[in-house]
C-alpha cells in the first residue's frame, strides 16, 4: 500500500481527502498475451504467479474497515484465480476527478464507468475494448446477462464494460413518510396522479405547518428524471418523451411531459408547500423526511424500499436509452495488467464467496444473518459507521445478487429485482449513445442554459412561461437546433441497423 501510495501522491494529493481505501501495489507482469481471457482458477495459482490488480469502486459511506474486507477476499482469489486486489473506495463527491486522475495512468486496472457517459470514455481512449476477453469468458459469467443487456455496453459493435446488477428502469413516484402516509391510509406502491398528489399535499400541509410538504430528491434536485429520454444525454438537450416511446428528438422545454410537470410545481412552490430554499438545498430529501423536516419528496426507485418511508407511485417502470451503462465495470486502457484484470473482474461476478465479501463485508462485525435469508447491521449501527456500509450499495457493487439482502428489502429481493429489469419497459432508443463530437461547442453553450435553468423550473421557483421563453431564446443562440439535428440522424442511423 505504501508503494502506490508515494508512487500516485503526485497527482492525488487534492483529490485524496474522500478516498477511504488507498489502491496499492503496481502489478507484477501480466499472466498471459493481451487480448486472450486468462483462464485464472487453480492453474494461475498452481504456478505460483500472483498478479496484483487495482479494483475502484465508488462509495456514498466511509468504508474503515474496507481493509479487512480486502484481505478476506485476496484468500480466496489469490488460492483460486492468481490475482491479489487492491481496493480503492471513492467517496462519490470525488469520484469525478478521482477517477480521471486513475485513467491517466496504470494505477487502476479495474474500474466502475460511472457519472461520466459510457461514449466519453471511449472517446477518450480510457476503456479497452473486451470482445476478445468475452467470447472466451466462462459459460457462468456469460450466463449472467442477456445478449440484450451485453449490447447495453456495447458501442460501435464493441463492448466495453460489464453491466452491474442494479435496477435498470425505474419507478417515478412519491416516498412519504411512514407515519404520516399510514395516518392517511397510503399504503406502498400506491397508484395515483399528480392531481392527487395536489391535494395531498394541501391537506398535509395544513395538518404538518412545521414540516415541508415536498422537498427535493436529492440536494437542489427535484426529481431525477421523469418521462422523458436524453438519450444518454445527462443534461437533457434534446430528448424523447413518453418514457422513450417516441422516435422524434425533441426540445425538453416544449414537451407536454415537462411542462405538464412544471406547472405543478410551480403551483405548489406558490402554494408555500416546496420548501423556499429549495434551490439552495444541500440535503437529501429522505434525510429531510428522516429528520421530521419534510413529509415528502419525489423518488425514482426499483424494488427497494426505504427506511421510515413509504413509496408511491406516479410513473410505472421503464428505462432510458443508456440504462445499461449507467453504471458498468470496465478494465482500464493503460492497464499493464490486462488478462489479470479480466480473471478479477469475471472473479466479481460469479464467485459467490468474494461477491459476499465485496457486498456484505464480513460476517460478525458487519452485518448478522437473520433467520428470513436477510441480514442487518449489527445492533445501533447503520450503513454509514458500521465500518463497512456495501449491503445498503448493492446497486454500486459489480454483482451483488449472491449475497444476502438487507433486512428492509425483504429476502427476496435479489430473485424481484433480477425480474423487475425483465418487467420493465425500454425506451424504444435502448443501447443508443449520442456523439456530441461534431457539435462540440453547440453542447457546451447550451449546457451552459440547460444549468441556468432546468433545476429552477423543475422546482417551481420561476414563472413556467416566461421563463422557458427565456431559455429557449438563449438554447436556440447557442446552438439547439445543430443539437436536435444531429441527435436525431444519429437516432435515426441507430433505429435503421436494429
Amino acid at each position: 500500500m505504501k508503494r502506490f501510495l508515494k508512487k500516485a501522491a503526485a497527482v492525488m494529493t487534492a483529490a485524496v481527502m474522500g478516498l477511504s481505501l488507498a489502491a496499492c501495489g503496481s502489478g507484477t507482469a501480466s499472466a498471459g498475451g493481451e487480448g486472450s481471457a486468462a483462464a485464472g482458477g487453480e492453474s494461475a495459482a498452481a504456478g505460483g504467479t500472483v498478479t496484483e490488480v487495482n479494483v475502484c469502486i465508488p462509495t456514498a459511506y466511509d468504508m474503515p474497515d474496507a481493509g479487512e474486507v480486502e484481505t478476506a477476499i485476496n484468500e480466496i482469489a489469490e488460492s483460486k484465480y492468481g490475482v491479489h486486489l487492491n481496493l480503492t473506495f471513492v467517496s462519490m463527491g470525488n469520484w469525478l476527478q478521482q477517477s480521471n486522475l486513475l485513467l491517466t495512468g496504470d494505477e487502476v486496472d479495474v474500474i466502475a464507468a460511472f457519472m461520466t457517459p459510457l461514449t466519453t470514455y471511449i472517446k477518450n481512449g480510457q476503456l479497452a475494448p473486451l470482445d476478445d476477453y468475452y467470447a472466451s469468458a466462462a459459460d457462468d459469467f456469460k450466463a449472467i446477462w442477456s445478449e440484450e443487456e451485453i449490447k447495453g455496453t456495447t458501442v460501435d459493435g464493441q463492448i466495453y464494460a460489464i453491466p452491474n446488477l442494479r435496477n435498470f428502469g425505474n419507478r417515478f413516484g412519491l416516498n412519504i413518510d411512514k407515519a404520516i402516509a399510514e395516518e392517511f391510509g397510503i399504503e406502498p406502491y400506491h397508484k395515483w396522479s399528480l392531481e392527487e398528489i395536489d391535494a395531498f399535499l394541501h391537506e398535509v400541509h395544513e395538518k404538518y405547518p412545521d414540516r415541508y410538504a415536498l422537498v427535493p430528491q436529492s440536494g437542489d434536485t427535484m426529481v431525477n428524471g421523469w418521462t422523458w429520454d436524453g438519450l444518454g444525454d445527462g443534461k437533457f438537450i434534446g430528448v424523447i418523451p413518453d418514457c422513450g416511446q417516441g422516435t422524434e428528438v425533441q426540445n425538453l422545454f416544449d414537451t407536454d411531459d415537462f411542462q405538464e410537470f412544471i406547472g405543478w410545481t410551480r403551483k405548489w412552490y406558490q402554494d408555500g408547500l416546496i420548501m423556499a430554499d429549495a434551490l439552495s438545498n444541500t440535503e437529501a430529501g429522505s434525510q429531510l423526511i428522516a429528520n421530521q423536516k419534510a413529509v415528502s419528496c419525489f423518488d425514482n426507485y426499483a424494488n427497494n424500499e426505504l427506511a421510515g418511508a413509504v413509496r408511491t407511485v406516479v410513473i410505472e417502470p421503464w428505462s432510458v436509452a443508456n440504462s445499461y451503462s449507467e453504471l458498468c465495470y470496465g478494465i482500464n486502457a493503460n492497464s499493464k495488467n490486462k488478462d489479470a484484470a479480466w480473471t478479477a473482474l469475471q472473479m466479481l461476478y460469479t464467485d459467490k464467496e468474494v461477491c459476499v465479501l465485496l457486498n456484505n463485508g464480513i460476517e460478525g462485525k458487519h452485518y448478522t444473518k437473520n433467520d428470513d435469508g436477510t441480514i442487518s447491521f449489527p445492533e445501533g449501527k447503520t450503513a454509514a459507521d458500521c465500518g463497512y456500509g456495501m449491503a445498503d450499495l448493492y446497486w454500486i457493487a459489480p454483482y451483488s445478487g449472491w449475497s444476502n439482502p438487507i433486512d428492509y428489502n425483504g429476502p427476496t429481493f435479489f430473485e424481484d429485482l433480477i425480474q423487475f429489469n425483465k418487467d420493465t419497459m425500454k425506451s424504444k432508443a435502448y443501447g443508443f449513445f449520442f456523439d456530441t463530437s461534431s457539435v462540440v461547442d453547440q453542447y457546451s453553450a447550451c449546457s451552459n442554459v440547460m444549468d441556468k435553468y432546468y433545476k429552477a423550473l423543475l422546482a417551481g421557483t420561476v414563472d413556467p412561461e416566461s421563463t422557458i421563453a427565456q431559455a429557449n431564446g438563449e438554447l436556440e443562440a447557442a446552438g439547439l437546433q445543430d443539437i436536435l439535428t444531429e441527435k436525431q440522424k444519429q437516432l435515426d442511423d441507430f433505429f435503421a441497423q436494429k
